[in-house]
């Protein structure tokens, strides 16, 4: 299982943050917010999700970020 940081965003602004352990971003996603999501495609409320997850990468890259939005209800 890999670590990520799960931001819930309303446009840049950071409105909560999460941390979900989980084999994809997409199941992080779904595990911190309680419900189902599919990919951003411009929303304004989305979530951003970022890996965490420790190995060796070039300096130049950053980490591997995921953009989603919530649909559905909360569980």
């Amino acid at each position: 299982m890999k670590t990520y940081r799960v931001k819930e965003m309303d446009g840049e602004a950071v409105v909560a943050v999460h941390s979900a352990e989980a084999k994809t971003p997409f199941e992080a996603a779904e595990k911190a917010l309680g419900q189902k999501i599919t990919l951003r495609a411009g929303a304004d409320k989305w979530v951003r999700v970022v890996d965490l997850t420790e190995r060796p990468r070039p300096v130049r890259l950053r980490p591997a970020i995921f953009e989603f939005k919530a649909i559905g209800h909360r569980k």
